[in-house]
């Protein structure tokens, strides 16, 4: 089979080949009672045939190539027919998490400018109430339709049905194909400009990486990722969860879904799998089907592998490539993380086409890739390869600050710190934006966070600094394990740590947390920036 030269190939490849294969296996509504462990299967066949009538009907209401179209359609049969249909249309899916808030998503939402408006009713609602998307002219209702909805999905895809067959438009490589919108977790949620080509990379490096073959079946339980299934080939089941708090999945569910399914991938942020990890631990459940758990959004603590570990068969590992929106995969590691015994996060070797440079930290925009640090020394991480995308939409300056000549080649600034050691594998030490710059040396979060929650009483833990850049005061919150509370000894217990190391050089004060902030999309990151607010006010 020839290599595919835009996603519509591949999928259509896929649609070809295996037509009455599940390509879907999606919770069964109110509308759907059977079906195999309450889930309903969509086999390549019906996507195909779904997303070419809801293609037809775009494209008779006036949807034309490059137009931007706002998707805000929870992950099921719609989410994925809806996804499709607007590449077939050569039309630009605009992908925001809901969770970012009504604030960062009419600023994306008007950033983004999109001439279509694909939503649920909730949705247009807000739409109307908040001004969101002045610019849409075309609206679809992904369920009943409301006042100022426009048209219900339904009968866009009646009205595409009569016009069948469509054939979609031919589209260039280089042609942008989605807009994804990163986290906002450090700032302003970016529009990331996906072409056909760096998706297409993606899908072949996440294949070849983690031996995925046609006819597997996947558990994803994050939207964009699961988009990636039918590309791969895959059956991906969409457990029964909220996909904006991962962290708070029913871990019997997808247990009951991976074995169900005899599912032999399992795609989850850090914090799902340790929802899941410390369930297994009290139960005794494991997920024999499983062989590979990918893991991404924010690196996965050792003690969170090894629990997972316990629940899969031996042959089995958990992997975890890094990356961004922007750039993904950029290296990856799975059992040779557990031979490194020495303290910090390390992310793997890169993967195959993809390059990483070190460079001097600096927080002013570069024109191109001009010196290296040495190996060993902190830096910021810069990549380059098919993968990569080339620039944001719509931010010119955002664009300029991330992004770098290498050699030719458009390199992307990660906005992370990290060293490459003597066997030319990356550790990642965290956020540029985030590192303590004290009046004598800078720590980084990672590092010291590692040191820190090492510690069997704390489960997690963030270095923030006190003060203005360059005369910070390093101060360690923890989040404690259950059955912990603070006291003085637990606090010299820390203390003796932090004093024994000098990643966390300086550290002369601890905090105690409930909880912590975390990002939307994995609940795996966690909002330093208002933690150090916080414990700016503790300390005064």
């Amino acid at each position: 089979m020839a290599a595919p030269d835009t996603v519509l190939t591949a999928f259509a490849e896929h649609a070809r080949s295996r037509p009455h294969s599940p390509a879907l296996l999606l919770p069964a509504g109110r509308r759907h009672r059977s079906g195999r462990g309450g889930f309903r299967a969509v086999s390549y066949a019906e996507l195909s045939r779904r997303s070419d009538a809801l293609a037809a009907g775009l494209a008779a209401m006036g949807l034309r190539p490059g137009h931007r179209a706002a998707m805000l359609v929870p992950p099921g049969a719609d989410f994925f027919a809806v996804a499709y249909a607007l590449l077939k249309t050569g039309a630009v899916p605009v992908l925001i998490d809901p969770g970012i808030g009504a604030t960062n998503l009419r600023v994306c939402l008007r950033e983004a400018a999109p001439m279509a408006f694909v939503a649920v009713p909730r949705a247009h609602t807000a739409r109307r109430a908040l001004r969101w998307c002045p610019s849409a002219r075309l609206l679809v209702t992904v369920g009943p339709r409301t006042p100022g909805g426009g048209r219900t999905l339904r009968a866009v895809e009646r009205a595409g049905a009569a016009r069948l067959p469509f054939a979609p438009l031919p589209v260039e490589d280089q042609a942008v194909a989605a807009i994804a919108f990163t986290s906002g977790s450090t700032g302003v949620p970016k529009g990331v400009e996906y072409r056909h080509s760096n998706f297409l990379a993606q899908v072949a490096l996440l294949r070849m990486l983690y031996a995925v073959v046609p006819g597997e079946v996947s558990v994803a339980t994050f939207p964009p990722f699961a988009l990636l299934g039918p590309l791969l080939g895959l059956t991906t089941v969409i457990p029964r969860m909220d996909p904006t708090r991962p962290a708070r999945i029913n871990p019997e569910r997808l247990a009951d879904a991976v074995t169900t399914f005899g599912a032999s991938v399992l795609f989850g942020s850090p914090a799902l799998l340790d929802t899941v990890g410390r369930w297994g631990a009290r139960t005794g459940r494991r997920l024999a089907p499983l062989r590979r758990v990918i893991s991404a959004g924010a690196p996965v603590p050792s003690q969170v592998q090894r629990r997972i570990l316990d629940m899969l068969p031996p042959d089995a590992e958990v992997c975890t490539p890094y990356g961004a929106t922007e750039a993904l995969p950029v290296t990856s590691i799975g059992r040779e993380l557990q031979g490194i015994s020495e303290p910090g996060v390390c992310v793997g070797r890169p993967v195959p086409g993809v390059d990483v440079a070190i460079i001097p930290i600096t927080d002013e925009p570069l024109a191109s890739l001009a010196e290296r640090v040495q190996p060993g020394e902190v830096g910021e991480i810069v990549v380059r390869g098919p993968n990569v995308t080339t620039t944001y939409a719509d931010r010119l300056v955002a664009t300029a600050a991330a992004k770098l000549d290498w050699d030719g080649v458009t390199g992307h600034r990660m906005g992370d710190l990290g060293y490459l050691d003597d066997e030319g594998r990356l550790w990642f030490c965290g956020r540029k934006t985030q590192r303590v710059q004290t009046p004598s040396c800078t720590l980084y979060t990672s590092p010291a966070e590692e040191i820190v929650t090492a510690h069997p009483a704390i489960r997690r833990a963030a270095l923030v600094g006190v003060g203005e850049p360059g005369s910070q005061r390093p101060v360690i919150c923890v989040q404690l394990e259950p059955g912990h509370r603070p006291s003085p000894e637990l606090t010299a217990e820390v203390l003796a740590r932090t004093a024994a190391h000098s990643a966390t050089a300086g550290v002369d004060a601890v905090l105690y947390r409930k909880d912590f902030p975390v990002d939307i999309r994995h609940n795996s990151k966690i909002d330093r920036a208002a933690v150090a607010r916080w414990a700016t006010r503790r300390l005064r």
